[in-house]
Protein backbone atom coordinates (compact mmCIF):
# COMPACT_ATOMS: atom_id res chain seq x y z
CA UNK A 1 0.00 0.00 0.00
CA UNK A 2 1.37 3.40 -1.00
CA UNK A 3 1.47 6.43 1.17
CA UNK A 4 -0.04 9.93 -0.45
CA UNK A 5 2.08 12.93 0.29
CA UNK A 6 -0.43 16.15 0.30
CA UNK A 7 0.87 19.16 -1.83
CA UNK A 8 0.12 23.08 -1.52
CA UNK A 9 -0.79 23.25 -4.96
CA UNK A 10 -3.80 20.56 -4.92
CA UNK A 11 -5.94 22.60 -2.51
CA UNK A 12 -5.90 19.90 0.25
CA UNK A 13 -5.27 20.75 3.72
CA UNK A 14 -3.71 18.20 5.92
CA UNK A 15 -4.35 18.37 10.07
CA UNK A 16 -1.19 19.28 10.42
CA UNK A 17 -1.32 22.20 8.58
CA UNK A 18 -4.00 25.03 8.90
CA UNK A 19 -6.31 26.94 5.95
CA UNK A 20 -4.74 30.25 6.31
CA UNK A 21 -6.03 31.72 3.22
CA UNK A 22 -9.49 31.32 3.31
CA UNK A 23 -9.17 33.06 6.76
CA UNK A 24 -7.47 36.02 5.20
CA UNK A 25 -10.30 36.21 2.07
CA UNK A 26 -13.03 36.37 5.28
CA UNK A 27 -11.18 39.30 6.76
CA UNK A 28 -10.63 41.10 3.67
CA UNK A 29 -13.79 41.14 2.72
CA UNK A 30 -14.98 42.11 5.73
CA UNK A 31 -12.78 45.44 5.73
CA UNK A 32 -13.80 46.31 2.48
CA UNK A 33 -17.47 45.95 3.27
CA UNK A 34 -16.53 48.29 6.53
CA UNK A 35 -14.66 50.65 3.75
CA UNK A 36 -17.82 50.64 1.37
CA UNK A 37 -20.22 51.41 4.21
CA UNK A 38 -18.31 54.47 5.46
CA UNK A 39 -18.32 55.67 1.85
CA UNK A 40 -22.06 55.32 1.67
CA UNK A 41 -22.44 57.08 4.85
CA UNK A 42 -20.36 59.93 3.74
CA UNK A 43 -22.09 60.12 -0.06
CA UNK A 44 -25.49 60.38 1.88
CA UNK A 45 -23.97 63.58 4.15
CA UNK A 46 -22.62 65.19 1.43
CA UNK A 47 -26.01 65.40 -0.92
CA UNK A 48 -27.48 66.83 2.00
CA UNK A 49 -28.56 70.38 0.92
CA UNK A 50 -26.21 72.88 2.90
CA UNK A 51 -27.84 76.60 3.50
CA UNK A 52 -25.08 78.93 2.86
CA UNK A 53 -25.43 82.49 4.08
CA UNK A 54 -23.61 85.21 1.71
CA UNK A 55 -22.73 88.30 3.30
CA UNK A 56 -22.53 91.26 0.71
CA UNK A 57 -19.83 93.69 1.11
CA UNK A 58 -20.56 96.96 1.56
CA UNK A 59 -21.33 99.23 -0.88
CA UNK A 60 -18.67 101.44 -1.27
CA UNK A 61 -21.08 104.20 -3.82
CA UNK A 62 -22.12 106.29 -0.10
CA UNK A 63 -24.50 109.14 -1.13
CA UNK A 64 -22.00 112.14 -0.89
CA UNK A 65 -23.16 115.79 0.28
CA UNK A 66 -23.31 118.50 -2.88
CA UNK A 67 -20.42 120.32 -3.02
CA UNK A 68 -20.46 123.70 -3.67
CA UNK A 69 -18.49 125.84 -5.43
CA UNK A 70 -16.14 127.85 -2.92
CA UNK A 71 -18.25 131.59 -2.75
CA UNK A 72 -16.05 134.32 -4.14
CA UNK A 73 -15.36 137.03 -1.44
CA UNK A 74 -17.68 140.18 -2.61
CA UNK A 75 -16.07 142.78 -3.86
CA UNK A 76 -15.76 145.73 -1.59
CA UNK A 77 -17.28 148.89 -3.23
CA UNK A 78 -14.91 151.70 -3.43
CA UNK A 79 -15.52 154.55 -0.67
CA UNK A 80 -17.01 157.51 -1.95
CA UNK A 81 -14.94 160.48 -0.13
CA UNK A 82 -16.68 163.23 0.90
CA UNK A 83 -16.32 166.43 -1.46
CA UNK A 84 -14.31 168.78 -0.33
CA UNK A 85 -15.65 172.38 0.72
CA UNK A 86 -15.65 175.68 -1.21
CA UNK A 87 -12.42 177.34 -1.89
CA UNK A 88 -10.54 173.69 -1.73
CA UNK A 89 -8.21 173.14 -5.04
CA UNK A 90 -8.66 169.70 -6.83
CA UNK A 91 -6.52 168.21 -9.78
CA UNK A 92 -9.22 167.23 -12.67
CA UNK A 93 -7.28 164.90 -15.12
CA UNK A 94 -9.15 165.93 -18.87
CA UNK A 95 -7.22 163.28 -20.82
CA UNK A 96 -4.67 165.43 -22.65
CA UNK A 97 -3.97 167.44 -19.99
CA UNK A 98 -3.86 168.43 -16.51
CA UNK A 99 -5.81 171.12 -14.35
CA UNK A 100 -5.95 172.63 -10.87
CA UNK A 101 -9.30 173.70 -10.55
CA UNK A 102 -10.72 175.75 -7.76
CA UNK A 103 -14.25 176.83 -6.98
CA UNK A 104 -13.42 179.98 -4.84
CA UNK A 105 -17.07 181.25 -4.04
CA UNK A 106 -21.19 180.54 -4.16
CA UNK A 107 -22.73 183.89 -4.68
CA UNK A 108 -26.60 183.00 -3.69
CA UNK A 109 -28.74 185.34 -4.53
CA UNK A 110 -26.71 187.07 -7.39
CA UNK A 111 -27.74 190.75 -7.15
CA UNK A 112 -28.01 193.19 -9.50
CA UNK A 113 -27.18 190.77 -12.31
CA UNK A 114 -29.01 192.47 -15.25
CA UNK A 115 -30.42 188.69 -15.30
CA UNK A 116 -33.91 187.65 -16.78
CA UNK A 117 -34.36 184.36 -14.62
CA UNK A 118 -37.84 182.42 -15.55
CA UNK A 119 -40.78 182.81 -12.97
CA UNK A 120 -40.28 180.59 -9.44
CA UNK A 121 -35.96 180.88 -10.05
CA UNK A 122 -33.81 183.52 -8.92
CA UNK A 123 -30.10 183.44 -10.09
CA UNK A 124 -26.89 182.69 -8.16
CA UNK A 125 -23.68 183.09 -9.40
CA UNK A 126 -20.05 180.27 -9.16
CA UNK A 127 -16.85 181.55 -9.25
CA UNK A 128 -14.35 179.91 -9.91
CA UNK A 129 -10.45 179.57 -10.73
CA UNK A 130 -8.33 177.42 -13.31
CA UNK A 131 -4.96 176.51 -13.83
CA UNK A 132 -3.60 173.99 -16.71
CA UNK A 133 -0.76 172.00 -15.12
CA UNK A 134 0.78 170.47 -17.79
CA UNK A 135 -0.19 168.43 -21.33
CA UNK A 136 -1.82 170.47 -23.67
CA UNK A 137 -3.96 173.23 -24.20
CA UNK A 138 -7.48 173.17 -22.32
CA UNK A 139 -10.20 174.59 -24.60
CA UNK A 140 -13.79 173.76 -23.46
CA UNK A 141 -17.10 175.61 -22.33
CA UNK A 142 -17.86 177.20 -18.21
CA UNK A 143 -21.41 176.48 -18.89
CA UNK A 144 -20.92 173.06 -19.84
CA UNK A 145 -18.20 172.21 -17.56
CA UNK A 146 -19.78 173.70 -14.56
CA UNK A 147 -22.79 172.43 -12.90
CA UNK A 148 -24.72 172.49 -9.56
CA UNK A 149 -26.35 169.95 -7.77
CA UNK A 150 -30.00 171.14 -5.79
CA UNK A 151 -32.03 170.56 -3.49
CA UNK A 152 -35.19 170.21 -5.53
CA UNK A 153 -35.60 171.18 -9.32
CA UNK A 154 -33.06 171.90 -11.63
CA UNK A 155 -30.35 174.57 -11.83
CA UNK A 156 -30.01 176.05 -15.30
CA UNK A 157 -27.43 178.66 -17.16
CA UNK A 158 -27.87 181.67 -16.57
CA UNK A 159 -26.70 184.70 -18.96
CA UNK A 160 -25.46 187.50 -16.71
CA UNK A 161 -25.74 190.82 -18.45
CA UNK A 162 -23.78 193.07 -15.51
CA UNK A 163 -21.78 193.05 -12.46
CA UNK A 164 -19.35 190.45 -10.66
CA UNK A 165 -20.64 187.47 -12.57
CA UNK A 166 -21.09 189.03 -16.31
CA UNK A 167 -21.03 186.70 -18.62
CA UNK A 168 -17.94 187.31 -21.20
CA UNK A 169 -18.28 187.38 -24.78
CA UNK A 170 -15.63 185.12 -24.90
CA UNK A 171 -15.97 181.61 -22.60
CA UNK A 172 -13.06 181.99 -20.37
CA UNK A 173 -12.33 178.33 -20.79
CA UNK A 174 -11.45 179.22 -24.28
CA UNK A 175 -7.89 177.65 -25.13
CA UNK A 176 -5.82 178.08 -21.74
CA UNK A 177 -2.11 177.18 -22.26
CA UNK A 178 0.28 175.66 -19.95
CA UNK A 179 0.72 177.38 -16.63
CA UNK A 180 -1.85 180.02 -17.65
CA UNK A 181 -4.55 180.62 -14.93
CA UNK A 182 -8.12 181.76 -15.76
CA UNK A 183 -10.59 183.17 -13.62
CA UNK A 184 -14.55 183.46 -14.05
CA UNK A 185 -18.13 182.76 -13.31
CA UNK A 186 -20.71 180.97 -14.58
CA UNK A 187 -24.62 182.13 -13.46
CA UNK A 188 -27.57 179.84 -12.95
CA UNK A 189 -31.02 180.34 -12.21
CA UNK A 190 -31.91 177.92 -9.25
CA UNK A 191 -35.49 177.47 -8.43
CA UNK A 192 -36.87 179.59 -5.32
CA UNK A 193 -36.64 177.63 -2.06
CA UNK A 194 -33.73 174.84 -3.28
CA UNK A 195 -30.27 174.73 -1.91
CA UNK A 196 -26.95 174.18 -3.41
CA UNK A 197 -25.87 171.04 -2.14
CA UNK A 198 -22.56 170.13 -4.49
CA UNK A 199 -20.80 172.29 -7.53
CA UNK A 200 -19.47 170.05 -9.98
CA UNK A 201 -16.95 170.39 -12.46
CA UNK A 202 -16.88 168.40 -15.42
CA UNK A 203 -13.89 168.14 -18.07
CA UNK A 204 -14.77 168.55 -21.45
CA UNK A 205 -18.77 168.56 -20.60
CA UNK A 206 -17.98 164.74 -19.62
CA UNK A 207 -18.45 162.84 -16.48
CA UNK A 208 -15.07 160.99 -16.20
CA UNK A 209 -12.70 163.35 -14.26
CA UNK A 210 -15.52 164.85 -12.56
CA UNK A 211 -15.11 166.98 -9.53
CA UNK A 212 -17.13 168.47 -7.16
CA UNK A 213 -17.77 170.28 -3.78
CA UNK A 214 -19.87 171.30 -1.22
Amino acid sequence: MSTVTPEWGDGYVGSEVPDTSRATRILVAIVLAVIAAYAVAGCGGSGATTATTSTAPPSTSSTQPTRRPPRKPAKKSATRRPSPPVGTTQRVKTGTSTLSVTVTRLIDPLRDSGAAPLPGTHAVGVMLSIRDDSGATYDSTASGDVSLVASSGTASPLFIKQGICQTPLVDFESLIGVGEVRDGCVGFSLPQGARIRAVRFSPHSRAPGTVSWR
